[in-house]
This record gives C-alpha cells, structure tokens and sequence, in this order.
C-alpha cells in the first residue's frame, strides 16, 4: 500500500531503502538476543539445574535490573533529578 497525499511526497525512494535498511537491522539484533538468551538459559539449566544455587543465581541476575527499574524508569526518578 503506497501513501498517498503529502506523505507520499516526502518520502523518497532512498528513505524508504533506509528505513527498510533500519528495521532489518532491528529485527536481526532481536532475533540475535532471542537466540542468544536461549542459549545462555541453556547453559544455566545445565550448570545449575534445580538448585537452591540455581534461585540464588537468578535472584542476583535480577537485583540490577530491579534497581534500574526503581531509579531509571519509574516516576520517583523525576524526584531525584535536580
């Protein structure tokens, strides 16, 4: 489906090849992380399998991603910008 009126004006040829060029690039990273989080679950599961070393691991891979959350993304960041 081609736009039509005076978005089909603005974009060219070249930008859709770029912006075409920019998704594909997007989707391989994804996928490339999605491949690779697989693999390094799989890794874990053999190293640790179901152990209490197993939870210890998982709950220290999450610490940062939780204070990322709180201090980075959340509204209560607004507060300590100054």
């Amino acid at each position: 489906m081609q736009p039509t009126g005076p978005v089909a004006d603005r974009v060219d040829g070249e930008e859709r090849k770029q912006l075409v060029k920019s998704a594909g690039v997007i989707g391989i990273a994804t996928f490339s992380s999605r491949i690779l989080g697989f693999i390094r679950d799989i890794v874990l599961a053999r190293l640790f399998g179901a152990s209490a070393a197993a939870d210890a691991f998982f709950v220290a891979y999450r610490i940062p991603s939780l204070l990322r959350e709180l201090f980075v993304f959340s509204p209560a960041s607004a507060c300590l910008v100054l």
